[in-house]
């Protein structure tokens, strides 16, 4: 044969698509089995996800495994699951745990769960909405000082959960949350980015933060629109600044980022209600330029301005 005729029978003989890998058609079909085995299961219920509770749920078991892998909880541990939905993390939580009590505020859910789970003795379905939830009385109740919470939050209540964690953080270790990825890189912004803002601080202020995985929208129900992330918060003892107020601080950094391209002079006059000339010395006293915008301050010069401004303001007539 010719070489150009062997070359044209070689061509010939070739496939005219990439072949899929028998990796990608193995994983397709065990998403697709899991995506229907939590429909199944839900249809046959006469339950669907409910936009209005900001229902996706998580329909990769092997992602599952890898969350609660990344909880690091122990055999005395007592945990709080925040809405565990369809229970994709709920049987791992409790099987790793003293006593697991998941927190869910469908209905529907909660007998699902209480009917499938019910070979669990350590897991206890609550059937509430998780921002009424007392974490220290269950603190007190379970005999601990810390709680493990975990959850594959809604992203349309992430910050009143996080605000409620907060409030109860002398009695959480630490809590480990799905949320909407852009969310979590404003949590963990750098100052000077468009992303840094008030947010950021308010996080910054009561715990650490450690992002631990992205995930995609495939893995859940109905997907989202966006990319997921995990991110493991470590609850503060103590804040990381000194400050003679709380709200003192936090009203001067939301005022900043409100007004978020206007000088420090002008934010902390509308803010606080001080005139300029006294503006001018708190800036001295604390180092700080007045000239600067807020987003390019950390929480250090932030907490050195609150400290100055004490001397003019009326601590005892702020709010938190």
């Amino acid at each position: 044969m010719a070489p150009y005729t062997a070359a044209m029978s070689r061509i010939r003989r070739s496939p005219t698509a990439p072949r899929v890998s028998r990796y990608v058609r193995r994983q397709a079909g065990i998403e697709g089995s899991e995506l229907s085995r939590v429909r199944d299961r839900l249809i046959e219920r006469g339950l669907s996800p409910r936009k209005r509770f900001g229902q996706n749920f998580l329909v990769r078991e092997d992602i599952a495994e890898r969350i609660v892998e990344h909880c690091h909880l122990h055999a005395d541990d007592v945990a709080i699951e925040i809405g565990p939905g369809a229970g994709a993390l709920t049987p791992r939580i409790a099987s790793r745990v003293r006593r697991l009590i998941a927190v869910e505020k469908d209905r529907g859910l909660v007998e699902l769960l209480q009917e499938e789970l019910a070979g669990f003795p350590r897991l206890e379905i609550v059937s509430g909405d998780f921002l009424e939830f007392d974490l220290s009385a269950a603190a007190r109740e379970a005999g601990v000082e810390r709680l493990a919470v975990v959850g594959n939050i809604p992203y349309n209540i992430t910050t009143p959960i996080i605000e409620h964690l907060f409030v109860h953080g002398r009695v959480v270790r630490t809590a480990v949350l799905l949320m909407q990825k852009e969310y979590a890189e404003r949590l963990g912004a750098a100052a000077g980015t468009p992303a840094y803002g008030s947010l950021t601080l308010f996080a910054r202020y009561h715990a650490l933060l450690e992002p631990l995985m992205t995930l995609k929208p495939s893995a859940f129900w109905p997907r989202p629109d966006v990319d997921s992330m995990l991110v493991r918060f470590f609850l503060r003892d103590h804040p990381p600044v000194e400050v003679p107020s709380e709200a003192l601080l936090f009203k001067i950094i939301r005022g900043a980022f409100h007004m978020r391209r206007k000088q420090l002079m002008n934010t902390i006059q509308e803010s606080l209600g001080l005139p300029k000339d006294k503006i001018a010395r708190l800036c001295r006293h604390a180092g700080i330029v007045p000239q600067r915008r807020g987003e390019t301050l950390t929480l250090e010069e932030f907490a050195r301005l609150a400290r100055a401004a004490a001397d003019y303001v009326d601590i005892s007539s702020l709010s938190s």
